[in-house]
C-alpha cells in the first residue's frame, strides 16, 4: 500500500525544488509565488510505496486564491499520510503561520526549514530541537537547491507512518477563553467529522469559514447554538472570531521565534537585497533599467553571441560540413543532378534555416533564467503593476506574459494563478500579443535579411507587444464585461542570490 506525503509550504518556500530533487522530476521552478496551481506527484526515489505530492504554494488554510483551495481540499479531503511543512528558514516567522494550521489537521507532519544556508550566511542561528518541541513535530534542517537534507527529510516522514503516524501534539496557541468555546464547538459536530479532523472544524467553524459552514450544513439551532459561544468570546476580547484566531497564532509564533531563533542583526539593520531594490524599484529608474535590461538581453541573445553561433550553425554546419559533404557523397553515387538539388538545397537547406535560430532562442531563455533565479522577474512584475493598473490589469498578469515570451500555452495557463476572474479573462487574451519563442526565427529573419541584421529589432517588437497589450487592455477596460477597478496586487519579493 503507497504512502502519500504532502510538499505543503508558503509560495517561493523551495517545495518544487525540494520535489525535483526527492523525485527526480524536472517541474518548473520560478524564483516568484505561483508557480504550481495543481498538485504534482511522483515516487521517492529509492522507495517503491512512498509517493511525494507537491501542492501549490499558499500562506494559509483560509482560501481565497485557486492554489489555497486545491491545497486545503487535498489536506482534508484527500487526506495524505504525512506533510512535509516546507518552511523557508530566512523568513521563519511568517511560513510558521501555515505550519500552525497544518498540525491542527491532525495529520503527522515534519518541518523541513529550507534555505538554511542562506540563514547560516547572514549570521542566524536557528535551534531545531527546541523549535519541534515548541511545535511539537520534528524539526529537520534542508537545502533544497543544494540538494542537502531532502531526503532525510522525507525518510523521517516515511518511518513517521510506518512507525503508526502518530498526528503532532496541538500547541498550546490560543487563550482560554478561545479554547473554552472550541471545546463546545468540537462537542457540537463530534460524529459529524473525521475525529483527527475535529479540531481543524471547530477552528473554521469559529472563524466562521463560509465553505466549511456550507460543507457540514449544520441546522440553525445547532449554528445557533455554536454562534452564541463565538459571540460571548468575540465581546469578552473586544475583536471579531477571525481577527482573534489571526493575532493568537502570531503571537504564539513571536514568542517561539524569539526562544528557537538567534538573529545576528536584530535591529533594522537593511539588507543588500532592500538596498538594490531602492535603485531597481524607484519610480525614476525602475522602467528605464528595465528597458535597459530587457535591450541588453536581446543584444547579446541575437546580435552577439547568439549571431556568431547562428552563422556558425548556418553557414558552417549546415552550409559546408552537412550540405557540402551531402552533395559530394550524392554526386559520387551518380544521383540526379534535380535529386541533389531536393535534398541538400531544399530539405538540408531548409532544416538548417530553422535550426540556425535555435542558438539564439537558446541564449535568450538562459538569460531570463538567470534573470529570474537571481529574483530580478519578480521586481519586474512589481514594476509593471504600476503600469498594468492603468489598463486594468494588476502585476500578477505579468508573469503569464513573461512565460508567453517562450511560448504562448504555458503562459495562457500560467494565468491560473490570478485570482480575479475578470483580470484572469483580460490576461488570457492580451498574453497573445507578447513575441513567443516560435516567433524570434521570423524576427531575426527580417532583422537578418531585411534590415542588414539591425540589433535592435529583437527589442522593438518586445515593446511593440508590450504597446499591443497595454492599447487592448484599454480598449477592454472601456467595454462592460472588464470594467472596473483591477484586484489588489500583492506579492513576496525574494531575496536577490
Amino acid at each position: 500500500m503507497d504512502i502519500y506525503i504532502a510538499l505543503a509550504g508558503n509560495p517561493n518556500s523551495g517545495k518544487t525544488t525540494m520535489f525535483n530533487d526527492l523525485t527526480g522530476s524536472a517541474q518548473y521552478v520560478g524564483n516568484w509565488p505561483g508557480v504550481t496551481v495543481e498538485k504534482k506527484e511522483g515516487r521517492l526515489k529509492g522507495y517503491k510505496d512512498a509517493v511525494i505530492q507537491d501542492l501549490p504554494g499558499i500562506y494559509s488554510l483560509s482560501p481565497y486564491t485557486p492554489e489555497e483551495l486545491v491545497a486545503r481540499r487535498y489536506l482534508v479531503a484527500d487526506k495524505p499520510d504525512a506533510i512535509i511543512n516546507i518552511v523557508d528558514g530566512t523568513n521563519i516567522e511568517r511560513n510558521l503561520y501555515l505550519t500552525t494550521q497544518l498540525i491542527e489537521t491532525g495529520v503527522p507532519v515534519v518541518i523541513a526549514v529550507n534555505m538554511i544556508d542562506l540563514v547560516r550566511k547572514k549570521g542566524d542561528e536557528i535551534d531545531l530541537e527546541k523549535l519541534g518541541a515548541a511545535l511539537g513535530c520534528k524539526a529537520m534542517e534542508t537545502s533544497a537547491l543544494k540538494s542537502e537534507g531532502s531526503l532525510a527529510v522525507a525518510e523521517a516522514a516515511v518511518a513517521l507512518v510506518k512507525s503508526g503516524g502518530e498526528q503532532a501534539e496541538v500547541p498550546p496557541i490560543f487563550s482560554g477563553s478561545v479554547e473554552h468555546a472550541l471545546a463546545h464547538i468540537e462537542e457540537s459536530i463530534e460524529g459529524m467529522v473525521e475525529a483527527r479532523f475535529l479540531r481543524w472544524y471547530a477552528i473554521k467553524l469559529f472563524e466562521r469559514d463560509e465553505q466549511v459552514v456550507a460543507e457540514l450544513n449544520l441546522d440553525a439551532n445547532l449554528m445557533a447554538h455554536i454562534d452564541a459561544h463565538i459571540a460571548d468570546c468575540e465581546k469578552s476580547m473586544e475583536d471579531d472570531a477571525q481577527s482573534i484566531i489571526i493575532n493568537q497564532r502570531y503571537d504564539y509564533i513571536s514568542q517561539v521565534v524569539s526562544l528557537a531563533v538567534n538573529k545576528k542583526n536584530k535591529g533594522r539593520k537593511m539588507s543588500a537585497s532592500d538596498r538594490i531594490d531602492r535603485i531597481v524599484t524607484s519610480r525614476a529608474l525602475a522602467l528605464p533599467i528595465f528597458a535597459a535590461v530587457m535591450t541588453l538581453v536581446y543584444y547579446i541573445s541575437i546580435t552577439t553571441v547568439g549571431s556568431l553561433v547562428t552563422d556558425w550553425t548556418k553557414d558552417t554546419l549546415f552550409g559546408e560540413l552537412i550540405s557540402g559533404n551531402l552533395r559530394t557523397w550524392l554526386g559520387a553515387m551518380n544521383v540526379e543532378p534535380w535529386l541533389i538539388g531536393l535534398v541538400v538545397d531544399g530539405i538540408v537547406a531548409g532544416v538548417g534555416s530553422v535550426i540556425s535560430f535555435v542558438p539564439q532562442m537558446l541564449i535568450l531563455f538562459l538569460l531570463l533564467s538567470i534573470l529570474e533565479d537571481v529574483g530580478y522577474m519578480a521586481r519586474i512584475a512589481f514594476i509593471m503593476d504600476r503600469i498594468f493598473r492603468r489598463f486594468g490589469l494588476s502585476g500578477k498578469s505579468f508573469i503569464p506574459m513573461l512565460i508567453s515570451s517562450g511560448c504562448g500555452v504555458p503562459g495562457i495557463m500560467a494565468s491560473r494563478t490570478i485570482e480575479n476572474q475578470r483580470d484572469r479573462r483580460m490576461t488570457i487574451i492580451t498574453t497573445s500579443f507578447i513575441p513567443c519563442g516560435a516567433e524570434l526565427p521570423i524576427i531575426a529573419l527580417i532583422a537578418g535579411t531585411v534590415l542588414g541584421g539591425a540589433w535592435w529589432v529583437g527589442p522593438l517588437c518586445y515593446f511593440i507587444g508590450i504597446a499591443a497589450v497595454v492599447v487592448s487592455g484599454i480598449i477592454l477596460k472601456k467595454t462592460r464585461w472588464f470594467a472596473g477597478d483591477p484586484a489588489p496586487f500583492v506579492m513576496e519579493l525574494p531575496a536577490y542570490h
